[in-house]
């Protein structure tokens, strides 16, 4: 017979937590350092005709998307991290829970 068993290395669950945090803060400023200025070009960036057929506000608007899908992502690793981080903490809890149980079930 085949032992079936599920168990959950909460010890790695945190260090991924706090590794994907640091993650998340560097790709936030990274990102944003790197892309600083980029969305407040000079209206005439491109010069006057490119000024008139909109490329200046077509690139600061392209360069505005990039700022705010830097932000999102390091927003979103973020929160993966602390849901990583907090499933090993609920497991934890679950387990000195099911103990709890078991030990008063035999106490009866």
């Amino acid at each position: 017979m085949v032992e079936q068993s599920f168990g959950v290395d909460t010890d790695a669950l945190a260090s991924f937590g706090g590794t994907a945090e640091g993650l998340a803060a560097e790709v936030g400023e990274v990102g944003t350092s790197t892309l600083a200025g980029v969305d407040s070009l000079p209206a005439d960036a491109f010069g006057a005709l490119g000024a008139e057929v909109g490329l200046t506000a077509a690139f600061q608007q392209a360069a505005k998307a990039q700022l705010d899908g830097v932000a999102a992502a390091s927003t979103g690793l973020s929160g993966f991290a602390k849901a990583v981080s907090d499933a090993g903490g609920a497991y934890t809890e679950q387990q000195a829970q099911a103990k709890e149980d078991i030990n008063r079930s035999y106490q009866v």
